[in-house]
């Protein structure tokens, strides 16, 4: 190997100095030169040193053409001009601009975007928390600051919280004396109260869902039995005639049925506004409709989206709607459904079949109903057609599952009050803490059926502090928050005639009030007044 290979270390570090003065001389004679003028650079371009090594800045090829420069300034202009221009108004503007040559200014350029960019939604505020009809699932509360209860209750707190729920009694009341226990988690548990029939703890009865899978076969047991299931039956005809004589008489504001295949909401005289006591059922099919008026049962379809229909024009309408059918139908079909019927009454499964037919039909969400969605197929019994779809629901076995895990266990009620075999239940709250958009925040949840005196009663509690809730709505019970009474009653005729209901003063306000909420699963509260989003 020859030696002109290898450097010494100095040799090498000695070149790398070189190398690094070289760069620096250039970074320097760079700098200088873009300080010099053009005719300056043309000068030392013609009459070059030999000392200096020449370097001449490069032109920037993405440099803008100063024959556009008058082309922004005018759209520059356009967009800053005063007043509400919309685009036809901007697109339609003649281009004239005055420019000075002489003055150069900064350019700004418009955003491009700005008219095309989404529309930020309005925030619905609001004084006072609407009654939601509909039943909540689950709600969560959050907050940046800890609240001023915990789910975690000492045993005076338990206490106290029962007994004033049980009473119907409001500690924070003035009016009253009590010894019960004011503190904010007594209030709390008391707001997580409510009455229940039937109660089977391995059981979920609420939301009811007939086609849910076994899980095991002890649970197909209890309600395949007949002697308890008609055990079952029979106290649930005693407690739901029990709800309905306290409704009737006024001092049970509202209760909930709660069937397989629809719900069905009772509420007192002067309760949203409505003169006479009433029931909200919801979501129907047109099998069901028909049976109703099988039994005389007038009812209207306020949610209706051709308008609101009195009972006798719905049955008008749906009676039209079959006789065309039938018209339609080939006198052949009609033969041979009446040989089917004479060969069916002839083997004597006759009324078997017709109840199953009767029972699919009702389970049809979709051909089934003439409207199609939930909404429009709410119904309103008023008056004494009430009495008439209670006698109904309390005889008719349509309420009953007959497959399932729910087989033969009949409805569930919900009512803010007690009744006769009623379960007092407590609702399931868990506290913990979340992270949202890197911010740490308090949490607390609630898990059950949600009445709307517990919605309420919850709210009016956690307006100490800024806080957002988020709840989930049963589906089949949403139309209950859409609708409102045509001939709304004044709330002092709800206050008068509902002052031994079991709610507050407060709260009877809201209750008998006709004002609809916002269609919204998320409200938040801030200085004093509800933002729904």
């Amino acid at each position: 190997m020859s030696g002109n290979v290898w450097k010494r270390p100095d040799e090498v570090m000695k070149q790398m100095r070189e190398k690094k003065r070289a760069l620096q001389a250039r970074f320097s004679h760079a700098a200088i030169t873009t300080k010099t003028t053009p005719d300056d650079c043309e000068q030392q371009f013609n009459s070059p040193s030999p000392s200096i090594p020449i370097s001449v800045k490069r032109k920037n090829p993405f440099r803008r053409s100063p024959a556009k420069r008058p082309k922004l300034l005018a759209v520059t202009q356009d967009d800053q001009r005063p007043g509400k221009a919309d685009l036809v108004s901007m697109l339609d503007a003649p281009n004239t601009f005055q420019t000075d040559v002489n003055k150069e200014s900064a350019v700004e350029l418009p955003s491009a975007l700005s008219i095309f960019a989404a529309v930020t939604p309005v925030c619905q505020k609001v004084d006072r928390f609407a009654v939601d009809w509909s039943l909540k699932t689950k709600v969560r509360f959050t907050s940046k600051s800890p609240f001023a209860f915990s789910s975690t209750l000492k045993t005076s707190e338990e206490a106290s919280g029962i007994t004033g729920f049980v009473r119907c009694v409001n500690s924070l009341n003035s009016e009253e004396w009590s010894t019960l226990d004011t503190s904010t988690n007594a209030q709390f548990h008391q707001c997580c109260l409510l009455w229940q029939y039937p109660w089977l703890p391995w059981l979920s009865l609420f939301p009811r869902d007939a086609r849910a899978p076994v899980t095991s076969t002890t649970t197909s047991q209890i309600g395949m039995d007949p002697h308890i299931s008609n055990c079952m039956i029979n106290d649930w005809c005693e407690s739901f005639r029990s709800l309905f004589g306290l409704l009737r008489a006024r001092q049970c504001p509202f209760f909930y049925v709660c069937t397989h295949q629809f719900t069905v909401l009772f509420r007192a005289a002067g309760i949203g506004g409505v003169p006479e006591i009433h029931a909200l059922l919801t979501p129907t099919t047109r099998g069901l409709r028909d049976n109703l008026k099988k039994e005389d049962i007038s009812f209207s379809m306020p949610l209706k989206k051709s308008g609101q229909d009195q009972p006798n024009s719905v049955n008008d309408d749906d009676d039209a709607k079959e006789s065309t059918r039938v018209e339609d139908m080939d006198p052949d079909d009609e033969d041979c459904d009446e040989d089917d019927d004479d060969w069916i009454n002839d083997i004597g499964l006759h009324s078997n079949l017709r109840s199953k037919l009767e029972a699919e039909r009702l389970q049809d969400g979709g051909q089934g109903t003439s409207q199609g969605t939930y909404s429009d197929s709410l119904l309103l019994i008023e008056g004494v057609e009430t009495q008439g779809l209670f006698n109904w629901l309390l005889n008719s076995k349509l309420c009953l599952s007959s497959t399932g895990p729910l087989a033969g266990i009949p409805p569930t009620l919900f009512s803010p009050v007690a009744f006769h075999q009623a379960t007092l239940r407590p609702l399931k709250a868990r506290q913990g803490f979340l992270k949202q958009d890197g911010e740490n925040l308090y949490s607390i949840e609630v898990q059950g059926p949600l009445l709307p005196h517990s919605m309420v009663s919850l709210m009016k509690l956690l307006q100490s502090s800024d806080f957002t809730a988020v709840w989930t709505v049963s589906s089949g019970t949403k139309p209950f928050a859409s609708f409102a009474s045509s001939t709304s009653a004044t709330s002092a005729f709800g206050k008068e005639s509902l002052s031994d209901c079991g709610l507050d003063r407060a709260s009877l306000d809201l209750f008998c009030s006709s004002q609809l909420p916002p269609t919204t699963s998320e409200v938040r509260f801030q200085d004093g007044c509800f933002y729904f989003n």
